[in-house]
């Protein structure tokens, strides 16, 4: 039994081992199977590297070759670059960040000879210690020690300014270098020894030389060239623009002909400069005259020379006035004669009229006698200007006419303002109608033109016993911004015979011997006057009858200065109503149109009596003449504030100066020279009362329409920027009766404004304005609206094209009306907007 189990566990151990032994050889083939298969692709990845190590080797040996070639090609271009750098007449050196030298070419180390220190590897500072030490720059005077570092320091500055060094030798060097991306230096050297020779030729030169680049910046210019403008002298140096160096001299007064027009005169040399074709002469501020030479260079800058001509200036004014005064000697000093003669009569009229009001006043003895003895010496001058005339046979035709702008109406007042003293003493009245719709300024000579009207208004005084004098003036404006002018002088004198009236323009004529020694005079006053219209382009007549007085007339075209703008008042809204005391009917006419054109219709009275009983019914100002026939207008005034009258009064006088001071528990009194320009008596208007709250236009009044009693006044605000326009639309507008007060603005902008001041009831808008056409005022005006009520605006344009119509109201606009202007449609317009206006508004 013992056996038989032995035998069993060993069958068992067998069996187990036999297992185990099965199980470890299919791992075995597992991994033989595993390694065979790993084997395999080793040696196929073992091939694929090897495959590519021979490729690698073949591409490498390409690569080596490759770079073996372009080695030998770098060597070859090396080597050809260093020659041409050797060939090189110029310089040629590179240091490194540490400024140690790493090459130079020959040129550059030419200077130095024989210096065995200096070469690749030789420090910038030794290079420049040997160039002092071995005496190889000409310090010119310079410390050797202080060149040595400038020149180092030069080198710390970005970009490196150019050096001109002079050698022992003579010889000029010009250092040019350059800072290198990595630090280094690169340095070049060129032989300017020529150049410099050339240089110093030009230095010698006794003209001035200059030389501009392209950009009209200065290259170079001689010595000779800064002592001719030694006042520019510290602006004259390189890199200098040539407008900043005329600049400099301009305002330290270097050039003679450019005082007073220093822009313009500026704005000509530049043009000069820029063309470089012409020759040009310059005078200087102290006296001495320039030929000026510019001419361009192909690299597109400019070379000049400026030569001294003074001497030779001077040698040819002798020339031509030794000339001058042999060939036209008596003529030159009778044009001299003639013109100084009236050119002084003028301003001495001016002296001799403002003595004689001076005296009018209140003066003590010594005043008295010292304004005497000015008036009698002025006198006594124009006596000696009248008998030079009698020498001057002749009217000077060498006049140069000199066309300015100026103020026509503001010259006939002056004119008249030195004749008034004259006027007192015959106690003639001098009246001035102007028209006015006719523009003011204008382009002409005014000296010229006053001269005629003090010989036309002087004779007319002169030979004017009693009455007045008359100056009218009318006339049209033209398309092309021209006006034809028609000017005459009316008066009351004595008048011409009809057979006399050509006679009359002659020179040293008179009407009658016997009457020029009534009243003295040459008869060249009226000669010269012709003269004078005639340079001008103009006309002139006269017509007259003996005892009936005369007209002198003359017509001239003048440019109108723009823009074109008409005087008017800015009235205070309680001026309504004026009474004139008036007896002369010239004078009534001129003040009605000039109260008209402000919106005031006036009642006429030509006595104080009458106007003391015109007071029954108040006006809201009272202008009176001082001279009138019962009584003087202070009397008149006088009368009034004891009746009680607290009515304002505007007093019109030849001699504001003799009239008594105003009573000062009176109404207010305001007094005026006459005749009165248009624009002082709408400035003094508009002190009658304080201005209205609402802004106006500066240009038209606000207008009020007396209406019948009933509802408020409808205020209508007009944006129109034709002063024409303006009127057209208030005369048209007053002439419908209805109870309204009428705003300006002459633009959108203004428009605007006006809204924002005070809400009008409605609108009349012209579309075209300048600053802010109509279309954005109305898109402004209704943002202004915010929630308050819809304020209708009405256009007034002259578009009248299809779908102008539709544009313009879809711009917020209300209604449309087309210019011209027809009185019919604006009642229409207004009948429909009156009531709706008013509505909305309350």
């Amino acid at each position: 039994m013992e056996l038989a189990a032995r035998l069993a566990e060993e069958r068992r151990a067998r069996l187990a081992a036999e297992r185990l032994l099965e199980l470890k050889q299919a791992e075995l083939f597992a991994a033989n199977r595993k390694l065979n298969k790993h084997a395999r692709q080793l040696t196929h990845e073992i091939s694929e590297t090897r495959a590519e190590v021979a490729e690698v080797r073949h591409e490498n040996q390409r690569v080596k070759s490759q770079l073996g070639a372009a080695h030998q090609k770098i060597e070859l271009v090396e080597g050809q670059l260093w020659k041409a750098l050797q060939t090189m007449r110029d310089g040629f050196a590179m240091f490194n960040r540490d400024r140690l030298m790493e090459l130079a070419n020959g040129a550059w180390l030419s200077v130095f000879e024989d210096l065995d220190t200096i070469g690749p590897g030789a420090s910038y500072g030794h290079v420049l210690d040997m160039m002092v030490e071995e005496g190889i720059v000409d310090l010119q005077g310079e410390d050797g020690r202080s060149w040595r570092m400038r020149m180092l320091a030069r080198w710390d500055r970005d970009p490196i300014p150019s050096e001109t060094i002079r050698l022992y030798t003579g010889q000029f060097l010009k250092l040019q270098d350059r800072h290198m991306p990595d630090g280094g230096i690169v340095s070049l050297t060129f032989d300017i020894t020529e150049l410099m020779r050339m240089w110093s030729a030009l230095e010698e030169l006794p003209d001035g030389f200059v030389i501009y680049d392209a950009e009209d910046r200065l290259l170079m210019c001689n010595e000779p060239y800064r002592q001719i403008y030694h006042e520019s002298t510290p602006a004259i140096v390189p890199g200098a623009s040539f407008e900043d160096i005329l600049r400099y001299g301009l305002e330290r007064g270097q050039y003679a002909d450019a005082c007073g027009r220093e822009e313009a005169w500026l704005e000509d040399r530049l043009r000069i400069h820029r063309d470089a074709t012409q020759e040009a002469e310059q005078q200087l501020g102290d006296g001495r005259w320039l030929r000026v030479y510019e001419r361009p260079l192909s690299d597109g800058g400019r070379v000049g020379l400026r030569i001294d001509i003074t001497e030779a200036k001077r040698i040819e004014q002798k020339l031509q006035e030794a000339s001058l005064r042999a060939d036209i000697a008596n003529r030159a000093k009778s044009t001299f004669l003639a013109n100084m003669s009236h050119e002084i009569r003028t301003p001495m009229n001016g002296v001799v009229g403002m003595a004689a009001l001076l005296l009018e006043g209140p003066l003590s003895e010594e005043q008295r006698l010292y304004v005497e003895t000015i008036r009698n010496s002025g006198e006594s001058l124009l006596v000696i200007i009248n008998d030079i005339l009698d020498y001057s046979k002749i009217e000077a035709d060498r006049m140069q006419l000199k066309l300015d702008p100026f103020d026509l109406e503001r010259a006939i007042h002056e004119v008249v303002m030195l004749l008034q003293p004259s006027a007192r003493e015959k106690q003639l009245d001098l009246l001035v109608d102007y028209d006015l719709f006719l523009p003011t300024h204008f382009i002409g000579d005014l000296g010229r033109i006053r001269q005629i009207l003090t010989n036309l208004m002087g004779n007319a005084v002169k030979f004017t016993p009693s009455g007045h004098v008359l100056v009218r003036v009318t006339g049209t404006v033209e398309p092309d911004h021209s006006a034809a002018i028609h000017m005459t002088v009316e008066d009351t004198g004595i008048g011409i015979p009809r057979e006399k009236l050509d006679h009359v323009f002659g020179e040293f004529n008179q009407v009658d011997d016997a009457r020029s020694r009534a009243f003295e005079g040459t008869g060249l006053g009226l000669a010269i006057t012709r003269r004078l219209v005639t340079m001008m382009g103009g006309e002139i007549w006269v017509e007259s009858d003996l005892g009936q007085g005369a007209c002198f007339g003359l017509r001239l075209v003048l440019p109108v200065e723009e823009p074109i703008l008409r005087d008017t008042a800015r009235l205070p809204a309680t001026l309504r109503r004026v009474l004139v005391v008036e007896d002369q009917a010239v004078n009534r006419s001129i003040l009605a149109k000039q109260l008209d054109i402000i919106g005031l219709s006036p009642r006429f009275c030509l006595t104080a009596d009458a106007a003391l009983a015109a007071m029954a019914d108040p006006p809201d100002l009272v202008i009176a003449e001082q001279d009138l026939p019962d009584m003087t207008g202070s009397e008149l005034a006088r009368r009034l504030a004891e009746a009680g009258h607290a009515t304002p009064v505007l007093l019109l006088a030849a001699s504001p100066g003799a009239l008594p001071g105003p009573d000062p528990h009176g109404p207010p009194r305001l007094v005026l020279q006459k005749p009165v320009p248009r624009r002082t008596l709408f400035a003094a208007l508009e002190q009658i009362a304080p201005p209205p709250p609402a802004p106006v236009s500066p240009d038209l009044p606000a207008f009020r329409h007396r209406g019948p009693p009933g509802p408020r006044l409808l205020d209508v605000l007009v944006a129109e920027d034709n002063r024409t326009n303006q009127l057209v639309f208030r005369k048209m507008i007053g002439a419908l009766d209805l109870p309204l007060t009428l705003r300006f603005a002459n633009n959108g902008l203004e428009a605007v404004e006006a809204f924002r001041a005070q809400r009008p009831d409605l609108i009349f808008m012209d579309i075209s304005m300048p600053q802010m056409d109509g279309k954005d005022a109305t898109r402004a005006i209704r943002a202004l609206e915010g929630d308050g009520p819809h304020v209708p605006v009405i256009a007034v344009t002259a578009h009248a094209m299809a779908g102008d119509r539709e544009t313009i109201l879809a711009a917020g606009l209300d209604d449309y009306l087309t210019k011209p202007l027809r009185k019919p449609d604006l009642a229409a317009l207004m009948a429909r907007w009156t009531e709706t206006a008013r509505a909305m508004a309350d």
